[in-house]
């Protein structure tokens, strides 16, 4: 399960307009890869669930100058290096795919409007036809309809061409800028009970021996990755 963890806030405006973190907690790294993707983790998709919630908490901090991403993980110590490679790799991929969506949304627009141009020249056309050799009565039912029809088509290819490209483009930046953010790992280690009775040692049953819980200090249990 993949949770958002909570930290201080920070009161400076100026600090929070320059940089966003955004904190993600997982009980192992490899919950952050699809599971059902069997290339390298460097080359891996993200696990949907993980991705989506990258996405929606940096959709809204599109005015910080830079994003970070802080990983908190009790497990998959191995897989930490691999983590930014494979972020990186991932929405590169999704901004060339946005890319390509965006072009294809432009010539559709375009294609359409060319259609469109022509249907109004044909509707204009036809209403002047009409004009001169249909009834008065019949020539203002056809001289309206023609009219609705030439804006009808010419509607929808300026609305695609106008603002159908604008989701495709935030989707496209926004895949870019989380191709670039900066991850940190930190791997907790689990706090161990002060002491821990274990079997009776050999050759004295009425003997214990007493384990120490094992403690790494904090740089040993962080890993920073930068570009």
């Amino acid at each position: 399960m993949i949770t958002k963890a909570m930290g201080p806030k920070r009161h400076d405006p100026v600090h929070a307009n320059r940089v966003a973190t955004v904190s993600v907690r997982v009980r192992d790294l490899a919950q952050l890869f699809n599971s059902l993707d069997a290339s390298p983790f460097w080359d891996r998709d993200l696990d949907p669930q993980a991705a989506e919630f990258i996405e929606e908490e940096f959709s809204d901090k599109r005015s910080a100058a830079e994003w970070h991403l802080h990983v908190h993980a009790a497990g998959g110590a191995a897989l930490a290096a691999d983590l930014q490679p494979a972020l990186e790799h991932y929405y590169e991929r999704m901004a060339h795919s946005a890319s390509l969506r965006l072009r294809e949304e432009t010539r559709l627009g375009e294609i359409a409007l060319l259609g469109g141009i022509g249907i109004f020249l044909i509707a204009m056309s036809a209403r002047e036809f009409f004009a001169r050799f249909a009834r008065q009565e019949l020539s203002g039912l056809l001289d309206e309809g023609l009219i609705i029809l030439a804006w009808l088509a010419l509607w929808r290819p300026v609305e695609s061409l106008v603002y159908g490209w604008v989701p495709h483009y935030r989707r496209r930046r926004l895949y870019q800028r989380l191709a670039a953010v900066r991850v940190t790992v930190r791997l907790e280690v689990p706090r161990l009970a002060q002491t821990a009775t274990a079997l009776p040692a050999r050759g004295n049953p009425d003997a214990a021996q007493t384990l120490r819980p094992f403690s790494g200090t904090d740089d040993a249990s962080r890993t920073q990755f930068k570009e």
